[in-house]
């Protein structure tokens, strides 16, 4: 899929996804894994009221059909009989505890967390975000009109020379928990992969 000008895009070199906090990736990719390549990633931006504007919705998208139906995507390891047990109105999502969530392939997770590993060896008195992420999250977004002032996405580059990369966003109104789903066109095929910040409609 072709890229166009300033729009995010991430590269996935197995095809195995996962949606995290990106302080917390435990390396648990979905079920369902796509073709290897790099694909658009958008952001949907509700408005709340006059200059103020929450991700509402972020979304991998891999073709240019419309989605007609989704699922909730499942990470490995969850069972049929986990599955049995949801209630109405239940799901399984991921967990937010920095404000933030992301898309990154299984093979970048590895890196990130490598790249945050060394961070914190080489540099005990600073913190990854506010010392190094905080200013690219700035640069990226902080002047967009429909961002915060500090930024509300990121692409990051966990290292250097490499195509690898985390995009990351403001998970709505902050920490929570929240699920994501795969996207199928009319024909049953895959077309994007959705996670929903309860910020339309509530939760």
């Amino acid at each position: 899929m072709a890229q166009k000008k300033g729009e995010l895009t991430l590269y996935l070199p197995t095809g195995r996804i996962i949606a995290a906090d990106p302080f917390f990736i435990d390396d648990r990719p979905f079920q369902e894994k796509v073709s290897p390549g790099t694909y658009p990633v958008k952001l949907l931006i509700y408005k709340v009221e006059e200059n103020h504007h929450r991700v509402a919705f972020a979304k991998i998208q891999f073709s240019e059909s419309k989605a007609t139906h989704w699922t909730l995507a499942l990470t490995e390891g969850i069972t049929d009989a986990q599955i049995k047990s949801l209630q109405p109105g239940e799901f399984f999502g991921y967990g937010v505890d920095a404000g933030l969530g992301c898309f990154t392939d299984v093979e970048t997770s590895t890196i990130f967390m490598a790249a945050m590993d060394k961070f914190a060896q080489d540099n005990p008195d600073q913190d990854y975000y506010t010392d190094l992420l905080a200013e690219e999250f700035n640069k990226s977004s902080g002047q967009h009109p429909l961002s915060r002032e500090e930024g509300d996405w990121n692409n990051h580059f966990p290292e250097k020379g490499k195509k690898n990369n985390v995009v990351m966003f403001a998970s709505g109104w902050g920490d929570g928990s929240y699920p994501t789903y795969w996207g199928f066109d009319a024909t049953g095929k895959i077309v994007e992969l959705i996670t929903d910040f309860n910020v339309v409609g509530g939760e």
